[in-house]
Formats: structure tokens, sequence, C-alpha cells
């Protein structure tokens, strides 16, 4: 691939991430829930969120090291823009999720829309539909394995919220226009960092044993790991 492509889509993930303070500031705050747990600290506002010292360049930094990670196992450039908005963007996500255990449909949704677009663009670019026929299957097997865990989560311990159902699906669609070992392999790396991560905040007392836990920053690193590990298991 040119690496012009891959400096320009480098440099408009930075760019993106760096607008996240300021769109992070102007979120909503959501409205209580009858089912909130009493006993849990207030949500950080999402003002207050936005003000992290050094938040801008720290995600600025963030977007574009996922963005070079999955630009290295990219065959084209088609796919770089869709890649470059969802590391620019899930920064942010990864973030609020992070600080408030929350995935807001606000960023979510106008996100799977852009990239939806993105993803169409690239199978019209490249001439080739099979990029967006096989993003639609990720975006639907993985959106409807995350489903029904957090359906059968209800009966027992939940393991994530339904933000992170919305996040899968975009993430599958990303991941499917890659191919089917992308998206079988970034799925699954997400699951396993993210449970590295929790059984250490858990043996180090950082979260307990029923504590909520933000699997959003593991699902969006799981993403950008897929590509690569295919690349590197598959050849």
């Amino acid at each position: 691939m040119d690496i012009a492509y891959v400096v320009a889509a480098a440099l408009a993930a930075g760019i993106l991430g760096a607008l996240g303070p300021a769109a992070i500031a102007r979120l909503p705050e959501p409205s209580p829930h009858p089912e909130d747990d009493p006993d849990e600290p207030p949500k950080e506002p999402y003002v207050e969120l936005a003000r992290r010292p050094h938040l801008a360049a720290g995600l600025a930094l963030t977007s574009v090291l996922l963005l070079l990670v999955v630009a290295t196992a990219l065959d084209g450039p088609w796919l770089l823009p869709a890649w470059a908005i969802f590391a620019g963007a899930g920064s942010w996500l990864a973030w609020v999720d992070l600080r408030t255990r929350l995935l807001p449909y606000l960023l979510t949704l106008p996100l799977h829309a852009v990239c939806l677009v993105l993803v169409a663009l690239a199978a019209l670019l490249a001439g080739d539909l099979g990029i967006l026929l096989k993003g639609l299957l990720g975006n639907v097997v993985v959106f409807a394995v995350f489903r029904a865990v957090y359906t059968l989560g209800r009966w027992v311990r939940q393991p994530f919220g339904f933000g992170d159902v919305r996040l899968a699906a975009l993430v599958g669609l990303l991941l499917g226009a890659v191919g089917p070992s992308a998206t079988l392999y970034g799925t699954y790396a997400g699951f396993v960092v993210g449970a590295v991560a929790g059984v250490v905040l858990y043996r180090t007392g950082r979260i307990g044993r029923r504590d909520p836990f933000a699997f959003g920053p593991y699902l969006v690193l799981g993403a950008f790991l897929g590509p690569p590990l295919a690349v590197l298991l598959h050849g």
C-alpha cells in the first residue's frame, strides 16, 4: 500500500481523535434508570470527563497508533477511511466507557452509519461488491452473537451492556469487510484482552467480583488487532 495513503489516514484519525473532548463535552447526560444501583458512585459528568489534562493529545495519539496497526494488514487503501473514522471516534468511545461504563448511542449510531457508507464507498471504488456483502454479513453475525450473550446474561451475571452490543455490530461491519479470519480473530481478541484485563483489575482490587466492567475499550482494541492477527496466523 502506498505510504501516502497510510499517512493521510493516520493524520485524519489523529485530528478526529483530538476533537474528542469537544464532542464528549456536548453529550447530554443520561436519564436515571430504575435498575441503577443506588450504592454505585455517581457517574462522572461528560463535561468534567472532557476536561481531563492532555486528553486531546492522548486520544489523538491513540487514534494514530490504532490506524497504523490495522493499516499493516489491509490489502489496499479503500477501507482506510472507514478505519480512520473508527480509530478517531473509537478512542472517544473507549475513554467514555472506561470512565463511565456507558457507550452513548449518540456516538455509536452515527459512527455506525458513517462507517457503513464508507464501506459501501470502498466497495464501489474497488469494484468489489464482496467488500460490502462481507461487511454486512460480519455486521449481522457479530451483532447476533453479542445480542445472544447479552440476552443470556439476564439470567446469569451480565458480562456487558447493550451499548457493547451496538458497538460490536460496528466492529463486525469493519472486520467483516476485511474478511472472515479478521472477523474471527478481532472479535475473539476483544474477549481475550477484556478477560485478562478484568482478571488483573479484580486481582489488584480495582473492581469487585460483581462490579460493572467497561468492555468497550477492549472491543475497540480487539477490532484493530483482528486484521494483523489474521495476516500473522494465515498469511
